[in-house]
């Protein structure tokens, strides 16, 4: 049974499944040149695959390999950030960070977060905004059935009625979580400056006051919104919490 099922999806899909053997072939050739320390060679081949559209945390985690050995250290740093969102390779990607961060010579001073930018990467990484929008309907439906439960009784109308604002209190709570957390995602993305040092200027022009240098590895928070509007410019702000402008083709952004 099961091989009548590979068969009619292969039948179904012949050009996916072609496709996909083409992936997973070009891969493993890749991994083979990594092997054989072909760096700059197997960094053509993954990026070949990733145009195809493949991406997984192998692949970046590899690619990470790859120019770490190449000594292009910003890159590394960039892929190996790349694989740590994938499950399967978190632990040893963000390992590897590490281990980069030890090779740079300069190392950006770093400021505390505030605790409500805790607070809501805690609840972007661990809760997520799909079950931030359950609960605040779970909350908001308990809420409805409290107030029909109120009408049909009439004991302890006023405990109801505090237990009914409360559960509206908490959906709304929930809702407003939700929409500022897609709303940080959707405006900021975090970049990594891959050039050996680059400047940070106070506005998109050459020419205007020099705020900061950024180093190989620094991490950098990106304003996709202020961004938008200039070419080959980048409004950043620096972990020290310094903000400017910087050239775009210094950083990769991670996706």
């Amino acid at each position: 049974m099961r091989r009548l099922t590979v068969a009619l999806l292969f039948l179904l899909f012949p050009t996916s499944f072609e496709a996909l053997h083409a992936q997973q072939t070009a891969f493993n050739e890749a991994t083979e040149l990594l092997e054989q320390q072909e760096f700059r060679q197997a960094i053509d081949q993954y990026i070949e695959i990733e145009k195809e559209g493949h991406q997984s945390g192998a692949l970046w985690y590899n690619m990470g390999i790859a120019y770490s050995q190449l000594d292009s250290l910003g890159m590394a740093k960039y892929y190996f950030l790349r694989s740590s969102n994938y499950k399967e390779t978190k632990s040893d990607a963000l390992q590897a960070v590490q281990t980069i961060n030890e090779r740079f010579s300069r190392r950006s001073a770093v400021l505390p977060p505030l605790p409500w930018e805790r607070f809501f990467t805690f609840l972007d990484e661990q809760v997520g905004t799909s079950a931030l929008h359950i609960l605040g309907f779970v909350f908001l439906y308990s809420a409805v059935v409290l107030i029909l439960i109120s009408w049909y009784l009439k004991k302890n109308q006023n405990l109801y009625r505090y237990l009914m604002y409360a559960c509206m209190g908490l959906a709304l709570v929930h809702f407003a979580s939700a929409f500022y957390i897609t709303y940080l995602d959707n405006r900021y993305d975090t970049g990594v400056v891959t050039d050996r040092q680059s400047r940070v200027y106070q506005s998109p022009n050459s020419t205007s006051a020099e705020v900061s240098i950024a180093y190989e590895g620094y991490i950098l928070r990106v304003d996709k919104h202020q961004s938008e509007s200039r070419d080959e410019w980048l409004y950043i702000r620096l972990e020290n919490g310094m903000t400017g402008w910087i050239p775009s083709p210094s950083v990769r952004v991670i996706p």
